[in-house]
């Protein structure tokens, strides 16, 4: 459901729905997993290791599937979900980006949420198709973003199929672009 690739041949991944993985198991739709390659194209290989346990942070509803995510330079993770969330210190809807700073990562994954895009306050929650479904944030600050369907913010119109850039004013709970 979401991808970000973090290396030549190593892709971190979120399932659609539950699957289960050789040497990993049971992958739920609030998972990360870390796909190492030895191979790739027509003869893909490689290992699957769980990246992220969305279960141990408080990701525990059907509305909480990862749908779009990002890991920062630092290490820590932007994620938008296919729904509304909740988790301690941050709730919000399909439109958001939250941040995960964390302090353990796998099967025993800890750390802390914060908002970090609000998507109501760009105008991203007129309709359901505005849901943020795809993630990327430049070396400058910018927002690289698609959405379900079709979007209009300040400025700007388009279709699921379009990426458009927020080039941030301010981020967290007041959320300001052009």
């Amino acid at each position: 459901d979401a991808f970000d690739r973090i290396g030549p041949d190593t892709f971190l991944m979120s399932f659609n729905s539950t699957i289960t993985l050789a040497n990993v198991g049971t992958v739920e739709p609030t998972d990360i997993v870390l796909f190492q390659a030895t191979s790739v194209g027509g003869n893909t290989a490689g290992t699957f290791s769980l990246y992220f346990d969305g279960s141990d942070v408080g990701l525990e509803t059907s509305g909480e599937r990862i749908d779009a995510l990002m890991r920062l330079p630092d290490g820590q993770l932007l994620v938008s979900f296919k729904g509304n969330y909740s988790m301690t210190g941050v709730s919000g809807n399909d439109e958001d980006l939250v941040l995960f700073a964390p302090v353990s990562l796998g099967s025993n994954t800890s750390g802390t949420w914060s908002l970090y895009f609000d998507g109501s306050d760009v105008g991203l929650d007129t309709s359901s198709d505005e849901d943020i479904n795809g993630v990327n944030r430049a070396n400058n600050g910018d927002i690289y973003l698609t959405t379900l369907g079709a979007f209009a913010v300040a400025g700007i119109s388009g279709g699921g199929e379009d990426i458009f850039v927020c080039s941030p004013i301010s981020v967290g709970d007041v959320t300001s672009c052009t």
